[in-house]
């Protein structure tokens, strides 16, 4: 089941996300209307999702190691919606960022 936060709850909706969810195995797919939609990583373990509201930003951070090459952050600008879906058994499943001519989604591995 979806749940689409308005703007003033991103902040929350995404701390709170970010909180229960780090350490889970993620993948990460960027859909674009002129591309595709194409993998950006697979089974790398989710850090972080921070939101940046002066810019309408979030980052996604993701790696295995502790080291600063043993991951990616992906920064998304402009963002224009944000969509924590959950399971059935109502843990989070997927959280979809949306912006001007596309989105992210980051799928959350079962535990």
């Amino acid at each position: 089941m979806p749940t689409t936060e308005a703007r003033a709850e991103w902040p929350r909706t995404i701390r709170e996300f970010s909180r229960r969810n780090a350490g889970r195995r993620t993948r990460l797919e960027i859909d674009d209307p002129e591309l595709g939609a194409q993998w950006q990583e697979l089974d790398f373990k989710l850090r972080g999702v921070a939101y940046e509201p002066r810019f309408r930003r979030v980052e996604i951070m993701l790696g295995d190691g502790g080291g600063p090459l043993d991951g990616l952050t992906h920064s998304i600008e402009g963002v224009s919606d944000v969509c924590v879906f959950s399971g059935g058994d109502g843990r989070d499943g997927t959280l979809r960022i949306g912006y001007p001519g596309g989105e992210a989604v980051l799928v959350l591995a079962e535990v």
